[in-house]
């Protein structure tokens, strides 16, 4: 992945706990992974989209799926209470002040397994239990703790990084976010939504 410093990437709300980029790096994130199914997991493939990132360790797995659902439903509310193929498909809500023409930029929220550095013979046993849990949902798995040495992680807990319409990213959340951190992850994906059909 390329690496920006940190520094010139993010700096810290206050005490929200959410890490914002100002202005964002100048080049978008070289993001490639692999999902469940061993098919490539690109972040560029997501061109236009504001793109969520949910990731976290095995003993995050459970907080990291239920505030993946939570941001899901965030931007795509007839997802809610569906199953999971039904909620993947739901329409993203509009943005105010839209330009006439203009399509809303999407937010694709998407949950990644951080797993470590593993042998091949267990990825493959923990992709295969994956695809299992998870068959209509894209998981991606990151065995090279690229999400860490990039990102940062709190262990057992969610962490976020939200990446803009060009692949960049422009805000962050190591450990589980409060009520006020939560408020201000959403206003950050508004605006970035925002910024992407100026």
């Amino acid at each position: 992945m390329t690496r920006t410093p940190l520094a010139a990437i993010y700096f810290a709300l206050g005490l929200a706990g959410v890490s914002v980029a100002q202005p964002p790096a100048p080049e978008p994130a070289a993001l490639v992974l692999e999902d469940q199914f061993d098919r490539k997991a690109d972040l560029g493939a997501y061109s236009g989209a504001v793109v969520i990132l949910v990731y976290g360790d095995r003993r995050g797995t459970d907080a990291c799926k239920a505030l993946g659902e939570q941001l899901h439903v965030c931007w795509h509310p007839d997802a809610k209470g569906q199953p999971a193929a039904k909620a993947q498909a739901a329409p993203v809500v509009g943005l105010d002040g839209l330009p006439p023409g203009k399509a809303a930029p999407d937010v694709k929220v998407i949950p990644v397994a951080c797993c470590g550095k593993l042998p091949a013979p267990v990825r493959g046993i923990i992709r295969t239990q994956i695809a299992k849990g998870a068959p209509d949902v894209p998981v991606w798995l990151d065995f090279a703790d690229t999400m860490k040495s990039n990102f940062g992680m709190t262990a057992g807990e969610p962490n976020v990084v939200v990446f803009d319409a060009a692949g960049r990213p422009r805000g962050k959340v190591n450990g589980t976010p409060d009520a006020a951190t939560l408020d201000n992850l959403v206003r950050t994906v508004q605006a970035l939504r925002a910024e992407a059909v100026r």
